[in-house]
């Protein structure tokens, strides 16, 4: 090894000790602040209460970013029009970054979404969006980790000087995934950085699992009265994805006609007509499919079964003293080969399961690959050319 690559080595050692000690330092603060399991955590008490919202799937990978993921005021009054309370942009750290600190030269773009919200007087969640292989390497790697902490405070102090609490409020990470590294470590020293630069907004707080209820019921819940705990939904995979061209094998995209609810009575009479759509080579396609079908059926997922999965989420707050604020970030049905009425009916028995348990929610997506627009409408098209659709409508909204 040469003298050049001794000194590198060294620097790597000193900058790995520097952050190993400002890691530990910063830990033992955060604990002390955290709620511990057999202490009852605040009772909530937010800046900015979120009930019935909608997300924009617009995830920009460039600033400027293509046309197509911009959206615009017309946008926003359609959606209020509609009887949404808020609107959930998305926010890619990874071409926001420079040096690992929010670059300022970028930061016109932010304020460009979220004015286009607040503008026509709704508040707005802004939610901290990475890509999936840039969030799995800053959640296994503590070096990454910190150097995420920087932008993220960097984004919160930003935002917290442009609007107020009444307008805007943060979601830290969205669906997070560990390995290695226990969430209950890393999710304080989140919440520790941007409370410290936001003071006085809500901030919102996601479990670990890809955010799915399963990992929210596992999280430690903060010393902190101005929190909302968020989950995502899509469960089952098989009714909400059917038809999803995006997903591999591309067995999922021939996948069509799941029906809801499921009994094994009701996916014996569809099984033929949901197997014939589906090629016969790949050979493994159509007994994948048909184990995922039976797996459904014997589930029995209707109004009843969903009540009781949602119902962890109440049990939870029962356990940390009943004063947590749950939210639901996201959750949708694609659009593209259910039954219309059967996604209705979905949509409004996990709507209700949410709100009889006092749960606010955001419905992804807008006008993108999910859709609250009619069937057959251009995904990501002008408002101008958008027509909603009266079920999902009602199904989101309706007694």
């Amino acid at each position: 090894m040469g003298a050049v690559s001794v000194t590198e080595e060294k620097g790597k050692q000193a900058r790995r000790l520097r952050m190993a000690v400002l890691a530990a330092v910063t830990l033992s603060h955060v604990l002390s602040a955290f709620a511990q399991s057999n202490e009852a955590a605040p009772t909530a008490k937010l800046a900015l209460d979120l009930d019935r919202g909608i997300c924009i799937d617009r995830q920009f990978r460039a600033i400027p970013p293509e046309d197509i993921m911009r959206f615009t005021r017309e946008d926003i009054r359609l959606i209020k029009s509609m009887g949404f309370t808020f609107v959930k942009v998305l926010v890619n750290p990874e071409p926001l970054t420079l040096e690992g600190h929010l670059d300022p030269a970028k930061t016109w773009y932010l304020r460009e979404m979220v004015e286009c919200v607040v503008g026509e007087n709704l508040p707005v969640v802004v939610c901290i969006h990475p890509e999936w292989e840039y969030k799995k390497g800053f959640l296994s790697d503590p070096d990454r980790f910190a150097q995420f902490l920087v932008f993220l405070e960097d984004t919160a102090r930003f935002l917290a000087a442009n609007w107020g609490p009444k307008q805007l409020a943060l979601q830290l990470l969205t669906e997070p995934v560990t390995s290695g590294i226990d969430w209950n470590e890393l999710l304080p020293r989140l919440w520790q950085v941007a409370r410290k630069a936001m003071p006085e907004h809500t901030l919102i707080l996601a479990g670990d699992q890809v955010g799915k209820i399963d990992g929210l019921v596992g999280t430690q819940p903060v010393d902190d009265a101005n929190v909302m705990y968020s989950f995502t939904y899509y469960d089952p995979f098989v009714l909400t994805l059917q038809g999803g061209d995006w997903l591999t094998p591309k067995l999922w995209s021939y996948l069509g006609g799941v029906p809801y609810p499921s009994s094994p009575e009701i996916i014996a009479a569809h099984k033929q007509a949901i197997l014939g759509k589906i090629p016969a080579d790949p050979p493994d396609w159509r007994p994948a499919a048909e184990g995922m079908l039976s797996e459904y059926g014997e589930a029995r997922w209707n109004r009843e079964k969903i009540a009781a999965y949602v119902q962890k989420l109440a049990d939870w707050n029962t356990a940390h003293g009943g004063g947590l604020r749950i939210w639901c970030a996201e959750f949708g049905c694609y659009q593209r080969t259910i039954a219309p009425d059967d996604r209705a009916r979905f949509i409004r028995d996990v709507r209700e399961a949410f709100e009889e348990r006092g749960i606010g929610w955001a419905y992804w997506s807008y006008n993108e690959v999910f859709t609250i627009m009619e069937p057959g409408g251009t995904p990501f098209g002008p408002a101008k050319d958008q027509t909603p659709d009266a079920k999902m409508l009602d199904a989101l909204f309706g007694k």
